[in-house]
């Protein structure tokens, strides 16, 4: 019994001492999430079931021995880690809850380590290369699908001008799609407009808000971004609130940002100055962009029932497990989600004085269980010298 108990309290503490390599040797590891092991004791083998007081006795208690001891549980540690500031607009920290949702073709992944990247088609990608999701907009009170966040890097900006120059009508599109699918879908000119500009321009620059929506500058001034419209009137709910894609130009104009392409604002019917628009808009992008839902621009972030049921996968990568629960997706700083931090990452969550405190602890702990298998060894020695 002796030689077994001892030979549980090595392997345990051998787990533990696996676990605290390596959360050391991640300590540098971009969001890392520590790991911690908890053990529990084995049955136990029962001598003497004890016995309840009676005929002038006492009772007496059982008689057990115990078996050693297992690794229980094996937890990670999601609290927040520290914050590295680098400065690129690309590189997102999740300030609070959450997790940024990766798709590689119909696989998901969930990960902490915001340090993401443009890839030459404008979509925004993890450091291994999956796709970073969000959305474009909500339609009414309905948010749509999320996909992959997408910024075009170069497209087509059309300026419907007054006889005073006064721009009374813009549209979005690409020299690959017929000027019918560009965003508003527009075959003339804008009602009051004298004339139209029609030029290319390239993404210069893009920020991303606390709440994950991205505003994207082009070559020629002009903005697109998402907001939120508080006005908006929805039959039923009043005080609904929906994302819309707007589209900012340099030169500024007569429409405001509630006004769908025909000026009309804060109706049921609104449709916004570029996407909230009905059907499913057709765009695509002069590099080869594939199709979207308007246009991908606010990243949205996740939380889930059970972060302790996440499984990891490497890459800095949880994968859902069978315990995780439900996964709620929705903008970053609203109900139970963090909000976002652009131009800075999360570091490691490692405590190093902890670990290596758990580290003498574990290694005294197995030197102690070898001593003990070792004097077990010398008793069964003298037995089988007795004469």
């Amino acid at each position: 019994m002796t030689l077994y108990s001892s030979v549980a309290g090595v392997r345990a503490n051998q787990t533990r001492l696996d676990v605290i390599a390596n959360n050391i040797a991640n300590m540098n590891t971009t969001a890392f999430k520590s790991g911690d092991v908890r053990f529990s004791a084995l049955f136990s083998q029962t001598l003497s079931g004890g016995s309840a007081p009676g005929g002038g006795l006492g009772g007496t208690n059982p008689q057990q021995v115990g078996s050693g001891v297992m690794v229980s549980d094996i937890s990670t540690n999601f609290a927040q880690g520290g914050t590295q500031f680098t400065g690129r607009n690309t590189d997102l920290q999740i300030a609070g809850n959450g997790f940024f949702s990766l798709i590689d073709g119909n696989s998901t992944k969930l990960t902490r380590a915001g340090n993401f990247t443009l890839d030459s088609n404008g979509n925004m990608v993890a450091a291994n290369g999956m796709k970073v999701q969000g959305t474009s907009q909500t339609s009414g009170t309905t948010s749509t699908t999320v996909e992959p966040i997408y910024i075009p890097t170069e497209l087509q900006i059309a300026k419907d001008l007054s006889a005073t120059g006064v721009i009374v009508g813009t549209f979005l599109g690409s020299a690959a799609t017929p000027a019918a699918s560009w965003l508003p879908a527009t075959t003339a000119l804008t009602a009051g407009a004298a004339s139209r500009t029609t030029e290319s321009v390239k993404l210069v620059s893009f920020s991303i808000g606390n709440t994950g929506a991205i505003t994207a500058t082009y070559s020629n001034g002009d903005r697109l971004t998402v907001r939120e419209d508080p006005n908006t009137v929805v039959a039923g709910t009043p005080s609904a609130t929906r994302l819309e894609f707007v589209h900012l130009p340099a030169e500024g104009g007569a429409l405001g940002s509630d006004n769908d392409a025909n000026g009309v604002s804060n109706v049921a019917t609104d449709l916004g100055r570029v996407s909230q628009l009905a059907g499913t808009p057709v765009f695509t992008a002069t590099n080869g962009g594939t199709a979207m839902q308007g246009m991908n621009f606010n990243l949205q972030t996740v939380t889930v029932t059970n972060p302790m049921g996440l499984l990891y996968e490497g890459n800095n990568n949880y994968s859902l497990g069978a315990n995780t629960g439900n996964t709620f997706y929705g903008a970053p700083g609203n109900e139970n989600r963090g909000g976002l931090q652009s131009g800075a990452l999360e570091s490691s969550n490692v405590d190093m004085a902890a670990e290596f405190t758990n580290m003498i602890l574990s290694q005294r702990a197995i030197e102690a269980s070898s001593k003990t298998i070792s004097i077990q060894s010398s008793v069964l020695q003298s037995i089988l010298q007795i004469q």
